[in-house]
C-alpha cells in the first residue's frame, strides 16, 4: 500500500478492505457490527481482530497527534476523516491521502467515486505485491512460523446452533470433538472437509459429558460422561473412526488433562464422605498406578483442571483462597503449580478471577491459556506467562466461553473454544400459566436474567445488562406505554431484587462493598445500606410478608446455607445445617421453601419446606434437575403450593403441592427456557424471564497475537 509520501507500507488485505469502505462511506459514521458483518461475511470475528486492523492502518497511514485519517467515534464505530485529491488528474498511481482536521462534506460526488475506485485499486494492487514480497521471504520453517505468530487473531464459527459443546482439537489440528448434552451425541468433525460424524448415537437413558482430549497421536478421543453406570463420572475413549469406547477410569470431577506422551491423565476426585478433593494422576494403560498429589482443606478448594507441562513434570491448577473476612473480600481463584516428582506448590501469579474453567499448558512451555470469570466481564479467554506469571487477556467481546471445552494445537497457532450466548426477555402470563394469555413487555437481550419482581401491580424490577454491567431497571405502565429505565446505573453488580410488602424498598446483592453481599434500598435506588457483612458471599434474598426479615443463602466454607438477619440489619442467625440455596417465604411468613442443590448431574435436587423459627425441615420433594444456579422457588398466592423451574429441551414452571403427590406442569410454553420468575402483587399475573441459551463451538487462529490486558 503506498502512503502519503508514495512509499510502500505494511498493511492486510482486511485492513485495505476495511479503508475502501470507510472511503465510500463519505464521512458517515461506520458501526463496528457493519465493518464486521462486510468484511468478514463468512467468518465469526470479534471486536479485538477489527481494532488491530483499524490499529494497523493508522500506522500505515502515518497517523499521530497532528494528522489523522480515522476517527474513533465512541460506542458507535468509525469515521475516515481524510480528504481525497489528484496531484495529477491523468496519473492513477499518485492518487495520494490527505489528512483533515474535519470531516468534509463531497461536492463532487462522480469524481469522488473515480477517485474512491482508483483509490482501492491501488490499495488492493499495493497489498497484493505486499502479500507476494512477503511469502518470498517466508520459505524457512522458523519464518513461517513468526509469520503465523504476527498475523492477527480471527475467530471462525464451527457449528452453527444449539448446545454442543465441551470442545476438544486434535494436536495436528485435523479433527475437532464436541458433544451435545440435550441429546447425548459425541461428535467428530473433519477440519480439511468439514465432515461431521457421530461418534456416540443418542441415548435411550440420561447421558451428559464432561471435558474432551485428544490422543497424542490424534487417533482417539478421551471423554467423561455421566450416566447410570458413571455417576460420579466415567473417563472413556473412543477411536476417531468410531467404534466401541473403552472405559479408563472412575470418579473423575468434570475436568481431565492429558500428558504430552498421552499416558498419564490428571484431574480432581471428590471424596463425599470426608468432604475433600484430592489431585490425582493417573496412568491411562488400565494399570492401578494412581498417584495423589495434594488434598485440599475446608479453607481451599480446587478450581478448573490440573493441567500437565508439556515435560510432564509438573501441574498448573487453580485454587481457591480463603475470603478476606476484614476487608470483605470474596473467594478468589489463582493459578499455582505443583511439581510431581517433589510436591512442591508455587503460586504462579498474584493475579486473580472470581472462577477458573479449563485451562492448557502452551506447547512451548511458556506458560498456560485458561477460561477466566472476572466481575462485570464473564468468562474471557487469558494466557499467563511462565514462570513471570504475567496475564495477557486473549478475547475481548460481549459474549463468554464455557467452562468444559478448550484445547491447542501442538504449534501453539489454534485454539478450540466453547462460546456462550443467551437472550431473554420479559413476559406476563396468566396465574394458570397458559400460554396463549403471554403478553411480551420487554426486547431487550438480557432483561430478567438474574431476577424480577413488582413493586405494585404497575411497577415491575428486573435486571438487565449492558455490555459486562448488571444492573437494575423498573418498568412502569404511563400514558398506556410501557417504559423501562435504569434504577441503578453504576459499575458495582446488582442483581436478585426482591420487593418489602409495602412497595417502599427492595433487596438485593451487589458487590459494591468488596464481596457479595445483601444491600438494601428505597424504591426509587436512593439511600442504599448495606445488611450482610463478613466472609460469605451471600445472595438470593427474600423479604418477609411483614417486612422485619430477610432470608438468604450465604457461601462460606465451600458451603452454601440459609440465613436470617433483620430487614434494617443486625445479627445474621444460622437457619439450615446442610447445603441449601434460594429460599423464599411463604404468604404468611411461618415456612421457607429452598433448595437442597445436586451434587452430581444425574441425581435430583430437592425442594425443601423449611420451619422459619428452627430451621426444621418439614417437607421434601426429590424432583428438580441438577442446574449450576437455581432461581428461588415461589409460593402460589394461597401457600398451598410451591412453583419451581424445570429446564429441560424447553423450560416450563412446575407446581409442587404441600399435600404431596407428583409435581403438576404449570406453563405449557414449547420453546425457549425460563430464566426467572415472580407473582404480581394481587397474585392475578406470573411475570416470567424467558429466552434461549446457544453454545457454538469455536476455532481461534493465532489467537496469541491479541494478547493484550
Amino acid at each position: 500500500m503506498l502512503g502519503t509520501d508514495n512509499t510502500v507500507v505494511d498493511a492486510t488485505p482486511k485492513a485495505i478492505e476495511i479503508l475502501c469502505l470507510l472511503i465510500e462511506s463519505g464521512g458517515r459514521v461506520v458501526s463496528k457490527d457493519e465493518i464486521i458483518s462486510k468484511v468478514w461475511a463468512d467468518s465469526f470475528v470479534e471486536e479485538a481482530n477489527l481494532s488491530h486492523h483499524i490499529f494497523r492502518l493508522r500506522r500505515a497511514l502515518g497517523e499521530n497527534d497532528e494528522q489523522k485519517f480515522i476517527e474513533t467515534v465512541s460506542k458507535r464505530g468509525y469515521r475516515f476523516v481524510g480528504e481525497i485529491t489528484r496531484s495529477q488528474p491523468v496519473a492513477r498511481q499518485d492518487v495520494a491521502l490527505q489528512p483533515a482536521t474535519e470531516p468534509s462534506p463531497v461536492a463532487n460526488r462522480n469524481t469522488n467515486r473515480r477517485a474512491v475506485a482508483a483509490a482501492a485499486v491501488l490499495l488492493v494492487l499495493a497489498a497484493s505485491v505486499f502479500a507476494w514480497f512477503f511469502s518470498r521471504r517466508s520459505d524457512s520453517p522458523q519464518q513461517n512460523q513468526i509469520a503465523k505468530q504476527m498475523a492477527p487473531m480471527s475467530i471462525s464459527q464451527i457449528t452453527s446452533a444449539g448446545l454442543v459443546g465441551a470442545s476438544a482439537i486434535s494436536p495436528d489440528g485435523k479433527f475437532i470433538s464436541y458433544s451435545d448434552n440435550s441429546t447425548g451425541i459425541l461428535y467428530i468433525r473433519q477440519t480439511d472437509t468439514n465432515i461431521e460424524a457421530k461418534l456416540l448415537d443418542s441415548a435411550t437413558e440420561q447421558r451428559t459429558f464432561g471435558s474432551k482430549a485428544f490422543s497424542a497421536d490424534g487417533a482417539y478421543v478421551y471423554y467423561l460422561i455421566y450416566d447410570k453406570a458413571n455417576t460420579d463420572g466415567g473417563l472413556y475413549r473412543i477411536s476417531v473412526l468410531g467404534g466401541q469406547p473403552t472405559r479408563i477410569l472412575g470418579n473423575v470431577n468434570n475436568f481431565f488433562t492429558l500428558s504430552t506422551d498421552g499416558t498419564r491423565a490428571a484431574f480432581f476426585r471428590s471424596n463425599k464422605v470426608e468432604k475433600q478433593t484430592s489431585m490425582i494422576i493417573a496412568a491411562l494403560d488400565g494399570g492401578r498406578e494412581q498417584t495423589v498429589l495434594t488434598t485440599s482443606d475446608r479453607e481451599r478448594s480446587f478450581d478448573s483442571v490440573p493441567a500437565f507441562s508439556p515435560d510432564g513434570k509438573m501441574l498448573a491448577f487453580a485454587q481457591a483462597d480463603k475470603p478476606d473476612v476484614l476487608n470483605q473480600s470474596a473467594t478468589r481463584v489463582s493459578v499455582s503449580t505443583v511439581e510431581i516428582e517433589s510436591g512442591v506448590v508455587k503460586r504462579l501469579s498474584d493475579e486473580t478471577w472470581d472462577a477458573i474453567g479449563m485451562m492448557n499448558w502452551l506447547p512451548d512451555a511458556t506458560g498456560v491459556v485458561l477460561i477466566g470469570t472476572r466481575p462485570r466481564i464473564g468468562n474471557q479467554i487469558y494466557t499467563m506467562s511462565y514462570p513471570q506469571g504475567v496475564v495477557n487477556r486473549v478475547t475481548r467481546e460481549l459474549g463468554t466461553y464455557g467452562n468444559y471445552g478448550m484445547g491447542v494445537t501442538k504449534d501453539g497457532t489454534q485454539l478450540i473454544a466453547d462460546g456462550w450466548a443467551s437472550s431473554t426477555q420479559l413476559w406476563e402470563i396468566p396465574p394458570d400459566g397458559r400460554s396463549r394469555g403471554a403478553v411480551q413487555l420487554t426486547s431487550g437481550e438480557s432483561d430478567g436474567g438474574r431476577g424480577i419482581d413488582s413493586f405494585s401491580d404497575e411497577k415491575i424490577i428486573y435486571t438487565s445488562r449492558t455490555g459486562f454491567d448488571e444492573d437494575l431497571w423498573t418498568m412502569s405502565e404511563i400514558g398506556g406505554t410501557r417504559e423501562g429505565r435504569p434504577l441503578t446505573s453504576d459499575s458495582p453488580y446488582n442483581v436478585e431484587p426482591s420487593v418489602a410488602p409495602d412497595g417502599k424498598s427492595f433487596v438485593f446483592t451487589s458487590d459494591r462493598a468488596g464481596g457479595r453481599h445483601i444491600f438494601r434500598a428505597d424504591s426509587d435506588g436512593s439511600n442504599v445500606r448495606q445488611i450482610t457483612s463478613g466472609e460469605g458471599r451471600d445472595s438470593m434474598p427474600d423479604i418477609s410478608p411483614d417486612g422485619k426479615w430477610v432470608v438468604y443463602s450465604s457461601f462460606q466454607n465451600n458451603q452454601n446455607r440459609i440465613w436470617k438477619i433483620p430487614a434494617n440489619g443486625g445479627e445474621a442467625v444460622q437457619l439450615t445445617d446442610y447445603e441449601s440455596v434460594s429460599p423464599s417465604f411463604s404468604p404468611d411468613g411461618k415456612l421457607i421453601a429452598c433448595i437442597f442443590p445436586s451434587d452430581a448431574r444425574l441425581t435430583p435436587a430437592r425442594l425443601d419446606i423449611v420451619d422459619v423459627e428452627t430451621g426444621a425441615v418439614l417437607k421434601s420433594f426429590e424432583n428438580l434437575l441438577y442446574e449450576h444456579y437455581y432461581p428461588a422457588p415461589q409460593w402460589m398466592p394461597d401457600g398451598k403450593a410451591v412453583i419451581f423451574r424445570k429446564n429441560e429441551k424447553v423450560g416450563n414452571l412446575w407446581k409442587q403441592a404441600l399435600t404431596g403427590g407428583p409435581p403438576v406442569q404449570l406453563t405449557d410454553f414449547t420453546s425457549d427456557l425460563i430464566w426467572s420468575f415472580a407473582f404480581s402483587p394481587d397474585g392475578k399475573r406470573l411475570l416470567v424471564s424467558r429466552g434461549n441459551f446457544k453454545v457454538k463451538v469455536l476455532l481461534l487462529k493465532n489467537f496469541r497475537s491479541s494478547s493484550s490486558e
